[in-house]
């Protein structure tokens, strides 16, 4: 009889399992408390799992196919570890969920079943940017000209009455109203306890609560802004100590974790600071003004100059991105050099030990206004002069912004040292870490080589009945000049099966223009289109008009959920292949290769796989979800690495080539599929 089979941490376990069946299991709360749930057999083995990883300190991947119920597969055993727990989860839009819908839920079932001491508490921490900032808001409104400022009255009474200052919770300020960037939280103008609003901030408010609270939910974002900012300084932190860190959609971690161990500067950062320069009361308003007009002048310079260096936009595309070259021409030199002067005058007149600081009544505002300059130097610096091999610097100009960036290209090795510092167990998750079955790709791109366990739990949906593939491979190749109409044809041909009820996945806003122009000449169905309006509002038309077909690109591939009859086919037109003249992109092939390696096997296809297995996983929701994925990318079918992609796709989902089959599927599965599942996620 071995000490791992008896004991306490044995009986722990067993306690943390009859627990777990307890909420989650046949006759448990959340079967006593919401009606028509079943018991998901998947969901409870996934969560004693991760139980035992929490408890027995280890590393885990976890892939959960959809209809898992990973949420609370994995914030269950979190709650009763008795553990401080981060989840950190891809986007704001799940982080609100959690908070909102499923502890909520979680707190009644555990008050059912008895099985915490105290109300279960949780917290939300957001990147500052989240929040309203009292001192920039109050100052913006003594700044307020004679004319009706209807937002500015609205922040105002939001700030008043909420709790939290969260964004999230303002519902009638446009997305893109300017007001918010002169009125929110940012790193560079928080003052931090010196402030007079310090005490009644509501960032101040987010880091208390989270302080206390057992359980808090952030977002990949703020997460690796905690890392990076530790590594840049260990007595740095966002968050406050914790024991257990758990990712959901996990297989993004990579692509955040590249933006915040890298350098970036951007005319919306410089123009910020002129802005606040310009408006600030501390100092000689004239002098202020004028210092404020000269950055302007030497940003839009400079500005100017790297726009000459890029490519006009592809049609329909926001922004266009090169690789920087290795030394700037003389024109963007000296207008850097310029910008550089600007910074430095800036920073040496509100020095801290300063006159101008030392005579104000409002030093602290003024000596953040340096330390912005001052840092805005420092990474132009290096963003000009470069950071050798290990990171490519490249250049991204939109209609609004002009950006310069440094990334690294293998992001794995730091990451790697940073997972290394969380203190205890860790467990990623999503949908789609695997490739073929195989966990190699993430675990490489990660830098957690082989210091994780795996787990993969299979959705509990009828694929060999809920869903048909239909791969197109009679249409061009997708280089070929007539793919895109063609394409767009065989969409009208399988909406028309469908009664419309379509997403529509591009890869290219090119060939979604290409495809709007002649749904909207020929096709009978309401039509909806990314960047029309914004994501949240397309979802809701979605769902309230049957029968609408939504064309989007990249941004759509993941994170939609449409259950029912409102969404019954899903389109990809192409294999979603990364554009290979992006800068990021064409360093990591080239360091592969120079490293001996095979760039599309390593990880051109792999990426490419997650992200069809994304596209098909926005398909079937829920047990009665019935419908169609249609890839019209024919290599799928004729190319040698097509198997790879099929194999990362649901194993028993049917395939076909056949429209014939396709109209066949759709007639056979008019009748439901199965019972409604409303069981919490």
């Amino acid at each position: 009889m071995t000490a791992s089979a008896h004991g306490p941490a044995a009986d722990r376990r067993e306690a943390t399992r009859q627990s777990i069946r307890a909420l989650l299991g046949p006759g448990g709360a959340a079967a006593a408390l919401f009606a028509g749930y079943e018991a998901r057999p998947g969901q409870i083995a996934m969560a004693e799992r991760i139980a035992d990883a929490i408890d027995g300190d280890e590393r885990l991947l976890v892939e959960a196919g959809t209809g898992t119920g990973k949420t609370l597969a994995y914030l269950v055993p979190a709650l009763l570890s008795g553990r401080k727990v981060v989840v950190s989860t891809g986007t704001k839009t799940l982080q609100d969920q959690i908070a909102t819908v499923d502890l909520p839920r979680l707190r009644a079932m555990f008050e059912r079943a008895g099985l915490l001491p105290a109300p279960l508490e949780w917290a939300v921490m957001k990147g500052l940017s989240n929040y309203v900032c009292r001192r920039r808001l109050g100052e913006r409104d003594r700044q307020r000209s004679l004319v009706a400022e209807p937002e500015l009255d609205r922040l105002l009474a939001f700030a008043a009455s909420s709790e939290t200052g969260d964004r999230a919770d303002l519902r009638d300020l446009a997305d893109d109203a300017s007001i918010w960037a002169e009125v929110s939280a940012t790193p560079e103008t928080r003052i931090g306890p010196r402030c007079e609003f310090f005490e009644t901030c509501f960032v101040t408010g987010m880091r208390r609560r989270a302080a206390v609270a057992p359980l808090i939910i952030v977002n990949h974002h703020l997460f690796f802004a905690d890392l990076a900012l530790r590594a840049r300084w260990p007595e740095a932190q966002v968050l406050p100590p914790y024991d257990v860190v758990i990712f959901d959609e996990a297989h993004q971690i990579e692509d955040v974790a590249t933006e915040f161990f890298g350098v970036h500067a951007s005319t919306q950062r410089l123009f910020a600071l002129a802005r606040d320069l310009g408006r600030e009361t501390g100092v000689d308003a004239q002098r202020a003004q004028a210092a404020a007009g000269r950055l302007k002048a030497a940003t839009d310079a400079l500005a100017n100059a790297l726009r000459a260096m890029v490519p006009a936009p592809r049609p329909g595309v926001e922004e266009t991105r090169v690789a920087f070259p290795g030394d700037l021409k003389s024109g963007p030199l000296d207008r850097y050099h310029e910008l550089d002067g600007c910074l430095e005058q800036i920073a040496d007149w509100l020095d801290p030990d300063g006159d101008a600081v030392a005579s104000s009544r409002r030093p602290i505002e003024l000596t953040g206004l340096a330390r912005r300059a001052t840092a805005l130097r420092a990474d132009l610096s290096v963003l000009v002069a470069g950071r050798g091999r290990e990171h490519v610097r490249w250049l991204a100009a939109s209609p609004r912004n002009v950006g310069l960036h440094a990334s690294p290209v293998d992001v794995s090795p730091v990451l790697g040292r940073a997972l290394d510092a969380c203190p205890g167990p860790i467990v990623l998750t999503s949908a789609t870490l695997t490739v073929a079955g195989s966990f190699d790709y993430l675990r490489a791109r990660v830098g957690l080589g082989d210091t994780a366990s795996d787990a993969t739990f299979p959705s509990p949906f009828h694929y060999n009945r809920q869903a048909l593939l239909y791969v197109a491979p009679d249409l061009p190749e997708p280089n070929h000049a007539n793919f895109p109409l063609e394409a767009a044809a065989r969409m009208v041909d399988l909406c028309a099966i469908t009664g419309g009820r379509a997403l529509l996945l591009f890869t290219s806003f090119r060939n979604m223009r290409i495809a709007e122009a002649h749904l909207r000449e020929v096709s009978p169905f309401p039509l909806l289109v990314q960047g029309e309006r914004p994501r949240h509002l397309l979802l809701a038309s979605m769902r309230e008009r049957i029968g609408s077909v939504l064309l989007a690109t990249q941004s759509f591939w993941e994170g939609v959920d449409v259950p029912g009859e409102a969404l019954s086919l899903v389109v990809m037109d192409r294999i979603p292949f990364g554009v290979p003249d992006d800068p990021l992109t064409a360093a990591r092939i080239d360091r592969i290769r120079d490293e001996g390696g095979e760039p599309f096997g390593d990880y051109q296809l792999p990426r490419a796989a997650l992200a069809l297995k994304q596209g098909f996983g926005r398909l079937i929701r829920t047990r009665t979800d019935r419908g169609i994925v249609a890839v019209l990318d024919g290599r799928v079918a004729r190319k040698p690495y097509g198997a790879t992609l099929i194999a990362s796709l649901p194993p028993d989902c049917p395939r076909t080539e056949l429209l014939e089959d396709v109209a066949a599927f759709w007639t056979r599965t008019a009748a439901p599929v199965g019972s409604a599942n409303t069981a919490p996620s």
